[in-house]
């Protein structure tokens, strides 16, 4: 999965997983599942979840999160790990309290996550220059180069999701979805 040197040094594919302070479903091992199987929509039973537009957003969230997870296993590293590296990534850096209200991450699980970045050298905690008892989160040049490798995952990822749709189905969903979480975001 690494293109780049650097991260695949860092990171062995053999590597332990780091610890962090995640939910029980987040630690649950990411397979094909049930949930993630064809279901023939015509069962009496999925007839009316298959009517709730919620539902089926959840299950493509769902299975998203197995995908994207399941490219980033060899990393050790999780979906949330990538998005503080993606937030981290439109800053010059973070304090832990702005990531997990950014987020919607609980700020205990933004410390593990930061800590588990920061022991891959992919972000780094530095010194606030306005309060010297704050500490900002930053991207290193690795997760940086790790980024790019994950970007590339979260490509694939959707091409797979969305590969029964044409083009101008995919770019209407984005644009719907994005009016949606713009609005549910604010």
């Amino acid at each position: 999965m690494f293109q780049s040197e650097s991260c695949a040094k860092l990171v062995p594919v053999h590597s332990a997983r780091p610890k962090t302070r995640e939910s029980a479903i987040d630690r649950q091992p990411h397979k094909n599942t049930t949930a993630s199987a064809p279901i023939d929509a015509d069962e009496p039973w999925m007839r009316g979840l298959h009517a709730d537009t919620g539902y089926l957003l959840y299950r493509l969230g769902l299975r998203s999160g197995q995908l994207f997870n399941a490219s980033l296993q060899e990393s050790g590293l999780r979906l949330r790990h990538y998005a503080v590296l993606r937030f981290l990534a439109t800053t010059e850096g973070a304090l832990q309290r702005e990531l997990s209200a950014r987020l919607g991450y609980d700020p205990s699980a933004i410390v593990g996550l930061v800590d588990d970045l920061e022991r891959l050298g992919f972000a780094e905690r530095r010194p606030s220059p306005e309060d010297r008892r704050s500490r900002i989160v930053a991207l290193t040049d690795e997760g940086r180069a790790f980024l790019r490798d994950g970007d590339e995952a979260g490509l694939r990822v959707t091409g797979e999701l969305l590969e029964p749709l044409d083009h101008g189905e995919r770019e209407t969903l984005h644009a719907l979805l994005l009016r949606i979480t713009k609005t549910d975001l604010r």
